[in-house]
């Protein structure tokens, strides 16, 4: 996981080939003009979801964990709590490659706070539960970078 804010962006180029794809388009383009639903980068290497949802409790809400991409979320509009896991997990729903996700639970996690003008990346394979409802937000206009995992 990376937690930090759009200012730092710059300093994660080098991560790999993909990352650096979406920091360029995020750094050079109006993430605020993009519409709603899925937009092209570089084909199925680097696309974003811009999507507007409503936030859950945290109790309700469930760790997602993907195999084939890296997460790079950031709220447009309005503000979510995140958790990330730590140590020992269970799946509650197998692996779904035409989703890349499954489900789990956790007995160990740790909590941030996304809004505007901050980022955090999440690996493939860390499981995450993200759009958990923060005081006074109860829903966020996001976008979702999928990048494919060229870490290894």
């Amino acid at each position: 996981m990376i937690y930090d804010t759009i200012e730092n962006l710059n300093q994660y180029k080098g991560m790999s080939k993909n990352v650096d794809i979406a920091i360029r388009y995020i750094l050079n383009n109006d993430l605020d003009a993009l519409p709603l639903g899925k937009t092209q980068i570089d084909g199925d290497k680097v696309f974003v979801n811009v999507t507007e949802m409503e936030t859950i409790p945290g109790d309700k809400a469930t760790f997602e964990m993907h195999q084939d991409y890296i997460d790079l979320q950031m709220d447009l509009d309005g503000t979510e709590l995140f958790e990330v896991a730590f140590g020992e997990t269970k799946i509650t729903k197998p692996y779904d490659s035409t989703t890349d996700s499954c489900l789990l639970e956790a007995v160990t996690s740790c909590a941030g706070m996304l809004c505007p003008g901050r980022f955090i990346l999440f690996q493939a394979m860390e499981p995450h539960k993200p759009a958990i409802k923060a005081q006074g937000c109860d829903k966020v206009k996001k976008a979702v970078f999928k990048i494919k995992n060229d870490l290894d």
